[in-house]
């Protein structure tokens, strides 16, 4: 494991003899807000040393010239050559498989097969027997440090052997470090036999086979697992561009133990937004010691402490994230329900999508979620433009809580009609959904821009400011949306919220009143 993600510190020379005027407290501070590392005073002359080595190759005077080297590229890109290393000169890649055998045990004997068997079975409460639809159960694993891949390469083995029929399921399990050549190595796949000092000779046997340089992971293995870089501190998640969201289980272990108290809280924070509701988080023995973690209900195991989130009191959460329908994961193989209006060759298409897209809406009115993606798809197949089949499918597979497909279908939309609405509300519900308030003010705010007059998107950007305690924000949007009510009918309804316009009008003005407003 890492030390920023990962294990122990590397240990430094010391005796540094070279004068500096530049604090090396600034240095300490920018590793710190960089990598969440805190670097320890008696720890500091020994970073001093060694960071003079790079000062030296890089032909700069001083820590100070060094330091604006940094900052003047403190993009933070993955590959910035300068950052990667100062990466290694903090990190340590040890690691080995199925380290820590007390929690591995609790993997595979209670935390996976719970997780399975609740997947297993709300997968089934989605098949829908009169027309035999399967819907593939999903499993989604974090391996959050990941080093060289030995911690993810281990979950992926644990999961073959608790799910034979693995294929009949979507499986992601992810690994993620900052140290991109030890990413490079995990992605090869080739270990030495020091990575094997506590696997069993039937697992190693059974999953590795000679390499000339050590022992390569079985293909299939492989392939279950992807790797990406990941700054636990820098980068914003639950994110869905980097598939860092609705995990059933994020291991996070040895990677918090040199970080300072205050990052160690953002990113547990964060941790808990990227859970899927009853999802576990499991870290090194000791390490949120002294945190507050109540959002997780914490579970005490013999074997280690198991940080669990909340389950959705909303029976919609409650499958958020574990299916995805087998029959629309292509175009091409397509299954439809006895009771849809099918296609014939020589209709009229135009008659026919429209009688699609009726069928589409009446099914969403009753929560026949399932059917809605089908006739989406069949919509699709017809008319590969077709704007409002790609919102249909979005809301109904946002119903269902599977927010990365909604995202992925009105991001489609999107395309087709650049300058529409419609898919930026549920864009913003779902950002709200998952704890990203930033995302969520940036999607009504394209909103806004696109319809200045509309009443829904004022109504949840200062409610998300009020929320916030953004007072002067939330002051200015209740303004503009109580000057677009005053040129509205009073009984003109808004079709998103079922409110007149005069009791969205009370409404606004009770929390004007509240902020000290003054009309």
């Amino acid at each position: 494991m890492n030390q920023i993600n990962g294990d122990r510190p590397i240990l430094f020379e010391s005796n540094s003899q070279h004068s500096d005027d530049f604090s090396l407290s600034q240095m300490v501070d920018l590793i710190a807000d960089t990598f969440g590392i805190h670097i320890k005073p008696h720890y500091q002359n020994i970073l001093k040393k060694n960071l003079l080595n790079r000062i030296r190759a890089l032909g700069l005077c001083s820590l100070n010239d060094y330091y604006q080297f940094l900052v003047a590229r403190n993009q933070l890109v993955p590959g910035a050559t300068e950052w990667q290393e100062l990466i290694s000169l903090l990190t340590v890649t040890e690691t080995y498989f199925f380290r820590d055998q007390g929690q591995m045990s609790l993997l595979k004997n209670q935390l996976l097969p719970e997780l399975i068997e609740r997947k297993r079975e709300l997968s089934l409460t989605q098949c829908n027997p009169a027309n035999e639809e399967f819907y593939r159960p999903t499993l989604r694993l974090w391996s959050a440090g990941c080093s060289t891949g030995e911690e993810a390469y281990s979950l992926a083995i644990l999961v073959k052997e608790l799910i034979p029929d693995n294929q009949t399921w979507n499986i992601l399990i992810l690994g993620t470090d900052i140290n991109q050549p030890a990413l490079a190595l995990a992605q090869q796949g080739i270990y030495s036999d020091w990575s094997f000092r506590t696997t069993t000779p039937e697992i190693k046997n059974r999953y590795f086979h000679s390499h000339k340089q050590g022992w390569k992971i079985d293909p299939g293995i492989q392939a279950m697992v992807k790797f990406q870089p990941g700054n636990l501190m820098q980068d914003n998640f639950p994110a869905y561009a980097s598939r860092i969201h609705d995990f059933d289980l994020i291991i996070c272990r040895n990677v918090f133990i040199y970080f300072d108290f205050n990052a160690i809280a953002q990113v547990i924070d964060k941790f808990y937004c990227s859970l899927t509701p009853g999802g576990f988080l499991l870290t090194g023995h000791t390490e949120l010691h002294g945190q507050k973690t109540e959002p997780f209900q914490v579970k005490n195991f013999p074997q280690s402490t198991v940080y669990q989130r909340h389950s959705s009191l909303n029976e919609q959460s409650k499958v958020l994230n574990t299916i995805t329908p087998a029959a629309i994961e292509s175009r091409e193989t397509e299954i439809f329900s006895p009771s849809l209006p099918s296609l014939e060759t020589g209709l009229d298409v135009s008659a026919n999508t429209q009688t699609l897209l009726d069928a589409a809406k009446k099914s969403l009115i009753q929560e026949a979620y399932a059917d809605v993606i089908q006739i989406a798809q069949q919509l699709i197949a017809l008319a590969p433009q077709g704007f409002q089949a790609y919102c249909l499918m979005a809301e109904a597979y946002a119903n269902f809580g599977d927010y990365s497909q909604a995202n992925q279908a009105c991001q489609q939309a999107l395309q087709i009609n650049p300058l529409a609405i419609e898919p930026y509300h549920l864009l913003a519900q779902i950002a709200e959904e998952q704890g990203d308030r930033d995302s969520a003010k940036l999607f009504l705010k394209r909103i806004i821009y696109l319809a200045p007059n509309s009443v829904t998107a004022h109504l949840e950007l200062g409610s998300i400011y009020e929320r916030e305690g953004n007072e002067k924000q939330a002051q200015k949007t209740w303004r503009s949306l109580l000057e677009i009510l005053q040129n509205l009918p009073q009984q003109a309804i808004d079709s998103h919220n079922q409110q007149t316009t005069a009791e969205l009008k009370a409404h606004v003005l009770k929390h004007l009143n509240s902020t000290s407003y003054e009309p």
